[in-house]
């Protein structure tokens, strides 16, 4: 069982310091694992690197405030908007990989959440069946989860998804973040409530509590207190090596002190 108490304090501290500052007002930053930081707002998506260099954009009218980008493989990047049942892979050039896909096409009434996959595989969750949904790289339907309410026997409103090292996350604010095989299997639940957003790198699910920000290890629960030089904006991201932090003065890089 998780000792929330040491989260709480009671847990070891790991020191991060501001290395970086990128002179770009953003409201929404995801990070990839090659140090790209990907900078979204409305009808455009910008790539840059680590010292704020521009490599590359994407323009196209479905990008909103409701965006969702996937970097975990920088070379296809997953582009979602729940509101409008659209999905885009991008390659490493921000160009388009295949047509955006129309998810009301594919016969979905609601999809709310999207992940890419191993071996070029995406995840979809249909909140209307309560079902995970895996596709492969040709967007064939490869396999669905049981209805999870029923499995969990919850009233089930999950707000993000991720697939990282053969395992799915699946967090409900409400509940706790659920975790399950890549076949769609229910394998455990971690007991964190009120995390909306998944930050999952080396082996740590990083989550915020009383502004303050914590990381738990999946393999022995242990805690660690993130000591920042600086405070996060609302949007941040975080890979193997930094984290990345969208604030009003810029966009602020964080690595862990030697």
């Amino acid at each position: 069982m998780i000792n929330l108490l040491s989260i709480l304090g009671f847990g070891q501290e790991a020191s991060w310091q501001m290395v970086g500052k990128i002179d770009r007002k953003a409201t929404s930053v995801y990070l990839d694992q090659l140090n790209n930081v990907y900078v979204a707002q409305r009808g455009e998506l910008v790539k840059l690197d680590e010292k704020g260099k521009e490599l590359t954009r994407y323009s196209n009218k479905m990008i909103g405030e409701d965006v969702h980008l996937d970097v975990m493989n920088p070379m296809k990047v997953l582009v979602f908007s729940a509101e409008q049942m659209r999905l885009i892979f991008l390659d490493s050039r921000m160009s388009e990989l295949r047509d955006e896909i129309n998810l009301y096409n594919e016969g979905y009434e609601q999809i709310s959440l999207a992940a890419t996959s191993h071996s070029n595989g995406f995840w979809l969750y249909d909140p209307i069946s309560f079902r995970l949904i895996r596709y492969d790289q040709f967007f064939k339907k490869e396999r669905e989860s049981l209805n999870i309410a029923q499995l969990l026997r919850v009233e089930f409103y999950p707000t993000d998804l991720m697939e990282v090292d053969n395992k799915l996350y699946l967090t409900d604010p409400k509940h706790g973040v659920y975790v399950f095989d890549v076949f769609g299997n229910y394998v455990k639940k971690i007991p964190l409530k009120e995390i909306e957003t998944l930050r999952i790198a080396n082996n740590r699910l990083f989550f915020e509590r009383g502004e303050k920000v914590y990381s738990l290890h999946l393999i022995d629960s242990s805690e660690e207190w993130v000591n920042l030089s600086e405070p996060l904006g609302q949007s941040w991201d975080i890979n193997r090596t930094q984290i990345c932090s969208a604030k009003e003065k810029g966009i602020f890089i964080f690595k862990p002190k030697p």
